[in-house]
């Protein structure tokens, strides 16, 4: 059997902590959920960014469901939410669309190494109106607290 010694050890220790990150607990976070609609009707598919007005905290972000549902995620926390702060919002749904403007829908690619076909790369198209994708140009802003954070959307022209 073999005897790990004091360096190793230590060695050890340093390593899982750069990778599981320094603090046991995490990033602290508390609960953000939501809801996105537009033009009445809920929104699908679109990605919610949470930008920090402050350095000291994370950004975080969130997908839409069939609803316009979403949970808010933080990179390194322990659990889904958002670190405490105040943060614009931005909205974004984008779809790929092909040189007429028409959206593309792509099946599914199976992986399969001896392919050597080239990928049409396509551009994409955000379905919301403009001023939701940009920190300069967004009139949502949301303050999270300690208390359970729930923010309707409710995006305009």
């Amino acid at each position: 059997m073999m005897k790990i010694t004091r360096p190793i050890s230590l060695i050890i220790l340093i390593f899982l902590g750069i990778f599981t990150g320094c603090s046991p607990a995490g990033v602290p976070v508390y609960s953000v959920t939501g809801t996105v609609t537009y033009q009445g009707k809920p929104v699908e598919n679109a990605l919610v960014s949470l930008i920090p007005e402050s350095t000291e905290i994370r950004g975080a972000s969130a997908m839409t469901n069939g609803n316009g549902q979403f949970v808010v995620v933080t990179q390194g926390a322990k659990e889904n939410g958002a670190m405490l702060g105040e943060y614009k919002i931005l909205v974004t749904k984008l779809i790929e669309v092909d040189d007429s403007g028409k959206e593309v829908i792509r099946e599914q690619v199976k992986y399969n190494p001896n392919n050597n076909h080239n990928e049409i790369q396509y551009q994409q198209k955000n379905l919301l109106p403009k001023k939701y994708t940009k920190r300069e140009t967004t009139n949502l802003t949301v303050t999270v607290g300690k208390q359970k954070n729930h923010f309707k959307l409710a995006l305009t022209d």
